[in-house]
């Protein structure tokens, strides 16, 4: 939820309470019973939808990073084994169809390491008697084979974690469309009693105004901290691309505006970006990547705070 949104949500809340307690006033307005009610579901559904658009989608890729680096390690483990079983039995069919380095699988598309490893399993149960004396065993087939399932599922969360961080901010932004609409239609009839009730007026006049409590100067601002330690990370680089062509946007100021280096207390500020759903790769030596998304809009301030895990503990 961006800070004009935040504040909107402020009124509407302040709105609502004010008219709850004058109820004996408000209740018999015409069709105010309606109005109320689509006002109210149209807050409850920006709650709603706020807390879904500001839940954090990155833990999604960093899973899936940690299931494929154990991924990679199995294989590339399983397969050097293979590999000098093969050459013992002179299975050059074998030796050619195991024979997989780690950083070839490491390098690999999500679905080309799934066959890979896939593959190096099968071969490895097919001749999993001969190869206890190797280190290949049922015990180890199994955790072999939990981890491939394990990838496979996480593949596409990434993608689908986007995916519904899109449709909050599109949902988000229908409830709030609603919710003005039927506030207007509240004002309209609030008139009525302009003369009738003055104090009434007055004091839904008052709660009624929008009050902006962002800062409205910045496009994006955040912190990076450790994930473990907390502590602030400098000289992390942020790269902000357009969801949807991988390819950075011109700012409407300089390009500087997107690719920015965390400060020495891990935090960053962007002044201006274009308005959209922007992919943020986020980079340091000695930690896993992230790549986080994020929703800019003109006039409004976004928050990206990012907690990133170093690569041991990948």
């Amino acid at each position: 939820m961006k800070a004009r949104q935040a504040s909107k949500l402020s009124m509407y809340l302040a709105v609502k309470d004010f008219l709850v307690t004058n109820a004996a006033i408000a209740t018999p307005l015409p069709n105010y019973s309606g109005f109320s009610t689509a006002f109210l579901s149209a807050i409850t559904q920006i709650q709603t939808h706020g807390e879904q658009q500001m839940f954090d989608k990155s833990g999604l890729r960093a899973n899936k990073d940690q299931l494929r680096s154990t991924l990679v390690m199995l294989a590339a483990d399983t397969s050097r084994k293979l590999q000098a079983y093969a050459r013992y039995v002179n299975n050059q069919l074998l030796l050619s169809e195991t024979k997989f380095s780690e950083s070839e699988l490491r390098n690999a598309s999500d679905n080309v390491l799934r066959d890979y490893a896939q593959g190096v399993y099968d071969r490895a149960q097919t001749n999993l008697t001969a190869l206890a004396i190797y280190g290949i065993t049922a015990s180890t087939q199994t955790s072999f084979v939990n981890a491939i399932n394990a990838y496979v599922v996480a593949i596409p969360k990434p993608r689908i974690g986007t995916t519904e961080t899109k449709q909050s901010t599109l949902q988000l932004a229908s409830a709030f469309e609603a919710a003005d609409g039927a506030l207007g239609n509240i004002d309209a009839i609030v008139e009525i009693v302009k003369l009738a009730q003055p104090n009434f007026y007055s004091g839904y006049k008052s709660v009624r105004k929008l009050i902006e409590t962002g800062n409205g100067s910045l496009a994006v601002k955040g912190v990076v901290t450790d994930a473990v330690s907390g502590a602030p990370l400098k000289n992390v680089s942020l790269s902000f691309a357009l969801d949807g062509n991988g390819t950075k946007l011109k700012a409407s100021t300089s390009a500087s505006a997107l690719v920015k280096k965390s400060a020495a207390k891990g935090g960053f500020n962007i002044k201006t970006l274009a308005a959209g759903m922007y992919n943020v790769t986020i980079r340091k030596n000695g930690y896993a990547d992230q790549v986080a998304t994020i929703a800019v809009s003109d006039g409004e301030s976004s928050v990206l705070n990012v907690k990133m895990s170093g690569l041991g503990l990948v």
